[in-house]
């Protein structure tokens, strides 16, 4: 199975500690969603990444190939279902391929913006950086950014007909496509 990682799910050693088997892939985007900090986590002492649906915005991510074991043993580590969702997205990566992928996301009814903490997003930046993505497009260190609603022309006119959009959420102002 095909799973799309962002947040710090693209920390190389943190997947391997979690899904020993998986396959590392190449990195990928995930169009039309923003990348938000939501909740909180004991664990991370802040807020935790999600994805939401973003006419005009990409999320950065990396592909991995999850075996069933894997899938299961990140299920827990996610929270699914109580948690994060388990959902079909459509993901693209640096040679134009497009990938049918499982991508956790935080329902729409329990987004709350929260700021992340230094840790996570330093750990996000290092996997940024080393998968050659703009880390700069995470805001500043201390999250404060992360946690204003990204700048975007009219986002909610054009919103999935699912319902959903960036209405009452907040993300970071940085995965806007040009």
């Amino acid at each position: 199975m095909l799973y799309f990682a962002y947040g710090s799910n693209l920390d190389t050693d943190q997947m391997r500690s979690r899904c020993p088997d998986a396959v590392a892939g190449p990195s990928a985007t995930l169009p039309d969603h923003a990348l938000v900090f939501t909740g909180m986590s004991r664990r991370w002492g802040g807020a935790v990444a999600s994805v939401t649906p973003a006419a005009g915005f990409e999320v950065h991510g990396r592909l991995w190939e999850l075996s069933p074991e894997d899938l299961a043993v990140l299920d827990r580590f996610e929270g699914h279902p109580a948690v994060y969702h388990r959902v079909d997205r459509t993901v693209v990566d640096r040679s134009g391929a497009r990938h049918h992928v499982q991508v956790y996301m935080v329902p729409k009814a329990r987004l709350a913006v929260g700021r992340p903490s230094p840790e996570y997003l330093a750990l996000i930046r290092a996997a940024y950086r080393s998968l050659g993505f703009d880390a700069a497009t995470l805001g500043p260190d201390d999250g404060g950014e992360c946690s204003r609603e990204p700048e975007r022309s009219d986002a909610a006119a054009h919103a999935r007909a699912d319902g959903d959009s960036l209405d009452a959420h907040r993300g970071s102002r940085t995965n806007r496509r040009e």
